[in-house]
């Protein structure tokens, strides 16, 4: 999975894995913009503690949930979304939740 951050000074970042993806998602406040970019705003404090990782991922499955009739998704943009969504799903309790509203 390929995601690119624009940051407010224009610094373009790529986020190429799962892992790296849900650690910008806790340093930034994002926006989506198109399939795969995303506007950027650095946060004051970091999400630290599970429950606040939890709450975020939950936050951003119905960002992007609600976003999705917008975006313009290839097939493989679509399988790496659920990818994401069913290993984070799975690491904070999420799977059933997500799977019940068509995330993953």
């Amino acid at each position: 999975m390929y995601i690119q951050f624009t940051f407010k000074v224009g610094n373009p970042y790529i986020a190429m894995t799962n892992k790296r993806f849900f650690e910008m998602l806790c340093r930034w406040e994002t926006e989506q913009v198109s399939s795969v970019e995303f506007k950027a705003v650095r946060r004051i404090f970091g999400i630290k503690t599970y429950a606040d990782k939890k709450e975020l991922l939950r936050g951003f499955a119905i960002e992007w949930q609600n976003r999705f009739p917008d975006m313009i998704y290839s097939w493989s943009d679509v399988d790496n979304w659920q990818g994401f969504f069913e290993e984070y799903g799975k690491k904070y309790g999420l799977l059933r939740e997500f799977r019940e509203n068509g995330i993953c």
